[in-house]
């Protein structure tokens, strides 16, 4: 078991060190969601005088939408590093060593965890800066974090399980393209109680509209335990899926 903890702290830290080389590739995952916070902040500015719009200005509102979309963006580059890992022949080679299979992808996951949660400090501190506000402070934060470093290693599932399968970086990549759906048919740009028709039902029916409203919760409503713990919940339920799709994946790897 000792040898398993040392295995996956070793392949963690290379995977950490990967996912931050070269470092200017790390700005489009910062510089995105703060882009969308400005100029949706300036674009609907006016709908906080909205009746049944119940933030207190509009940047506010947007400010977990640009943390949630911080999480979407450093999470989506595992399944890309783990591509390069595969047409190297590195990750053919950890596979004949005396290393343990499920070291292999739990030391990314966690390097895809602590990605997260550093990127999404930035944001919050770059969110407070701008003028907002986090109704919980610190005392929130480490639930913030957490919920951000969960759905963070789920999503990254998704391009985990794409490079396994294709072992190829074009269709690994093309698994951005999830990131709209996923993020926008939510209550990203409107509270739930403004939405109506079939978007209505779409924002309802995914999963990642209740992370979403846990990070609100936490960053702009308060201590509302019921929609945190669904936040928590979706999280989980997610991380299930694609986690276990990428698992079967990497078997399937692992026995060939």
């Amino acid at each position: 078991m000792l040898r398993f903890f040392q295995q996956t702290g070793y392949l963690f830290v290379r995977g950490l060190k990967q996912s931050l080389r070269p470092l200017p590739a790390l700005i489009p995952s910062l510089f995105m969601p703060l882009f969308f916070l400005v100029v949706n902040a300036g674009a609907f500015a006016n709908l906080r005088h909205m009746p049944g719009f119940n933030a207190g200005s509009y940047l506010v509102f947007y400010a977990p939408v640009a943390i949630l979309q911080a999480v979407f963006f450093s999470s989506g580059d595992a399944g890309i590093d783990l591509v390069v890992d595969i047409t190297s022949g590195y990750f053919d080679r950890l596979k004949i060593t005396p290393i343990h299979p499920m070291s292999l992808l739990l030391g990314k996951l966690l390097a895809v965890g602590v990605r997260v949660m550093a990127q999404m400090l930035l944001v919050v501190l770059a969110i407070v800066l701008l003028g907002g506000r986090f109704v919980t402070g610190f005392a929130g934060l480490p639930l913030l974090l957490l919920l951000g470093a969960l759905f963070g290693m789920a999503w990254s599932g998704v391009g985990l399980t794409i490079a396994l399968l294709t072992r190829n970086q074009r269709a690994t990549q093309s698994a951005f393209v999830l990131f709209f759906p996923f993020s926008f048919i939510t209550t990203a740009q409107l509270p739930l109680n403004l939405l109506s028709g079939w978007y209505r039902t779409a924002v309802i029916l995914n999963p990642v509209t209740y992370v979403l409203e846990a990070l609100r919760a936490l960053t702009t409503y308060g201590w509302q335990w019921h929609t945190i713990v669904n936040g928590f919940l979706a999280a989980a339920g997610i991380a299930v899926v694609t986690l276990s799709a990428a698992f079967y994946a990497f078997n399937r790897n692992v026995t060939r």
